[in-house]
């Protein structure tokens, strides 16, 4: 007579999706508030503040440093001022503006056709546009 075991596993923990950056890359702050909130440029990883970068300054990567806590922080260098310092993961973007998520950009019931963006609604999928 055969005897089995059944291992419960514990729930695995979720994971939040971060951006990874490479280095030699231009990127943009990002500020989590409003387009006119600062970020701290820290002297190293989670130090003083040395200074304050204005959301959508542009940076180049020097270097990164990976956390397992997905704390991951970059060093970075302002392309207009030549400030360097760190930065967390979170702070960063890659486009300039900042971009809505997928469920805000496009209004509920409008089709969207990945070639050229939103399309009208009133027309069947199968329609064309004259």
């Amino acid at each position: 007579m055969a005897f089995f075991q059944s291992y419960s596993r514990a729930p695995s923990p979720v994971r939040r999706r971060v951006s990874v950056f490479a280095v030699g890359r231009r990127v943009y702050v990002s500020s989590s508030r409003d387009r006119l909130a600062h970020v701290a440029l820290t002297d190293y990883p989670g130090g003083d503040a040395l200074t304050h970068l204005a959301d959508g300054t542009e940076v180049e990567i020097l270097a990164w440093l990976p956390r397992a806590s997905g704390d991951t922080r970059y060093r970075v260098r302002s392309t207009r001022s030549g400030l360097e310092g760190w930065l967390a993961v979170d702070n960063l973007r890659s486009t300039l503006s900042a971009v809505a998520a997928p469920s805000e950009a496009v209004p509920s019931g409008t089709a969207v056709d990945a070639s050229c963006g939103v399309r009208d609604s009133s027309r069947r999928f199968h329609q064309r546009a004259h």
